[in-house]
């Protein structure tokens, strides 16, 4: 958010976490920001797994390292609020790339990287899923690697762009 702040060209900034806790760490971070980007960033609590109407009509929404925190059997949940009611123009989506995870040597295999992560997918499985919402929901799609992208196992971690098509 601060970042986003930092750029005039952003007129109104809308930070949603479905954590309290996180929603008031928020808060506390941007009180240092100057008095004209505060005014633009608002910080709500919402959960991206129920549809939320007031999210509806953005232009962007950036989903960095969340997906990974969602119960699998709420994804269809999930994609519907974010790609169905929302429908921003653009989603930029980051997750860990599970084949990286070797690359860590003090996490031990099978482990996920975060102890609240529900899953963490292969490059092959964040493509299938990223196709098939993009598909479903008339979105066009473009992967990027985030970080250095190793000839054996690929990024720590993918980017997905969503562009919402025309209907």
């Amino acid at each position: 958010l601060r970042e986003l702040a930092g750029d005039p060209s952003f007129t109104e900034i809308v930070g949603v976490d479905v954590s309290a806790g996180a929603l008031a760490a928020a808060e506390r971070r941007l009180e240092r920001l100057s008095d004209t980007q505060r005014a633009r960033i608002t910080v709500r609590q919402s959960a991206l797994t129920y549809t939320d109407t007031s999210l509806a009509g953005f232009d962007a929404a950036v989903l960095m390292e969340v997906v990974e925190h969602v119960d699998v059997t709420r994804l269809p949940a999930f994609a519907n609020a974010v790609f169905g009611t929302a429908r921003p123009r653009t989603v930029v989506m980051t997750t860990p790339n599970a084949e990286y995870n070797v690359r860590y040597a003090a996490l031990a295999a099978g482990r996920f990287r975060h102890p609240d992560h529900r899953f963490e997918w292969s490059r092959a499985e964040f493509t299938a899923w990223a196709d098939g919402v993009a598909e479903r929901y008339a979105y066009s799609v473009r992967y990027r690697p985030v970080g250095e992208d190793d000839s054996e196992v690929g990024p720590p971690t993918q980017l997905a762009e969503f562009t919402a098509v025309a209907v």
